[in-house]
């Protein structure tokens, strides 16, 4: 798939009267890791949820690479590569963690899911093949080693990696982490700093959510600021770490003390 830029037009959003996004303008380009940040309630999970379609804004339009996306469903969106992880963890737990990673693997195969684990050759080929593909995804966070156990059996913190190990194998051209960091510790946020800038490519679109200004201001190429459904500021780290609204809005001032 061409590298295209993921873009959304005056996103409007509301639930029951409540203003939850208020006509977002924004590009995310190909071979950029985006940042998108801001505090509880700025509307960021809103925002994923309408780029992937769990969602449907009131008004404004989303489109990869010029292809309009809007009424598509998530299921749909996956099929053009707009990928996601989510702040639960959400893995089957009567899988293992090479199968869940398997399931993302599996949008790339003509034989599909269901008839990978039947009893025929064409299903035992693919089989093979989307184990060598999610084997692979999984070394990428150092996690080869637990293949075949079942995610119980791993910290939290693992489960976490799997589920964006599950998504970086279904080789996305959009992918959309919704606060990656939460639950690792600080050697595990560090090993995730360090494979997210790995992965970044000029045929990806990447989009990280999350709280942990660290690994945002160390991954991001950009940054948008979101508050009360409305972006504050956008621009690089340093310029979003030095804008005085982030300061005063976001990060908190002297004056707050």
């Amino acid at each position: 798939m061409t590298a295209a830029a993921l873009t959304a037009t005056g996103i409007e959003l509301s639930f029951g009267g409540l203003s939850v996004l208020r006509g977002l303008d924004l590009e995310f380009r190909p071979g950029e890791i985006t940042g998108l940040i801001g505090p509880n309630g700025a509307g960021k999970t809103s925002l994923f949820n309408c780029l992937t379609g769990a969602y449907r804004p009131q008004r404004g339009a989303i489109a990869l690479g010029g292809r309009p996306l809007n009424g598509l469903p998530p299921a749909a969106r996956a099929e053009h590569g707009v990928l996601r992880s989510f702040q639960t963890v959400a893995l089957c737990p009567d899988l293992t963690v090479v199968e869940n990673v398997m399931m993302g693997v599996a949008r790339n195969h003509h034989a599909g899911w269901l008839n990978a684990f039947l009893p025929l050759p064409r299903g035992r080929r693919e089989r093979s093949a989307m184990r060598v593909a999610a084997e692979a995804a999984l070394d990428e966070f150092g996690l080869k080693d637990v293949a075949d156990r079942y995610p119980a059996q791993l910290p939290p913190g693992n489960q976490r990696l799997v589920e964006i190990a599950r998504a970086i194998a279904g080789r996305p051209s959009v992918l959309l982490l919704d606060e990656p960091a939460a639950g690792l510790n600080n050697s595990e946020t560090r090993d995730l700093t360090k494979t997210l800038q790995r992965l970044a490519s000029p045929d990806l679109v990447m989009v990280v959510v999350e709280h942990d200004m660290d690994l945002v201001m160390t991954v991001s190429d950009r940054i948008y600021v979101l508050n009360f459904g409305q972006f504050v500021a956008c621009g690089t780290p340093r310029e979003v770490r030095d804008n005085p609204d982030v300061v005063r809005i976001y990060l908190g001032s002297d004056d707050d003390d």
